[in-house]
């Protein structure tokens, strides 16, 4: 994504000949960039998370709220997985194509959609099993051992 934006700022500024699509690669990188990345983020605790409350409450009442927390999030990566294969699939069967002078078939650009909601979705799952077992066993939740 660098190169390709870097690339595009030298041709148009140095040469006043700018790309047609270092802007377009550049957007699906991003988008692959967020989507791939979930799963890892998860991985390592870093999504937003507002502990003002939860530092207050005991450690059971926490691994409570993060059993909730994880199937709340294990439900809205299938729905997000069943929308976004959906997607692809249209995009596939109809052969949709960008409209820039690239014409990029956009179901190109939907394979790291697809491929990172099915990842968070196996990590959603595990985070879930992990936290289901610590409330049932009376252990602290290793979430971040998913790798």
């Amino acid at each position: 994504m660098m190169i390709a934006t870097t690339g595009d700022v030298i041709a148009r500024y140095a040469f006043n000949r700018p790309s047609m699509w270092a802007d377009e690669i550049a957007s699906y990188l991003l988008i692959a960039i967020v989507f791939l990345g979930l799963a890892e983020n998860l991985r390592q605790g870093s999504h937003i998370r507002i502990d003002v409350v939860t530092n207050l409450l005991s450690p059971r009442v926490r691994v409570v709220l993060e059993v909730i927390a994880y199937a709340v999030g294990t439900v809205f990566a299938v729905v997000l997985i069943a929308g976004t294969w959906t997607r692809f699939d249209n995009f596939w069967m109809r052969r949709v194509v960008s409209d820039s002078p690239l014409m990029t078939p956009l179901w190109i650009a939907m394979v790291p959609v697809v491929l990172g909601a099915v990842v968070l979705g196996i990590a959603m799952v595990w985070g879930f099993m992990v936290s289901l077992h610590a409330l049932l066993t009376g252990e602290t939740p290793n979430t971040e051992a998913q790798g």
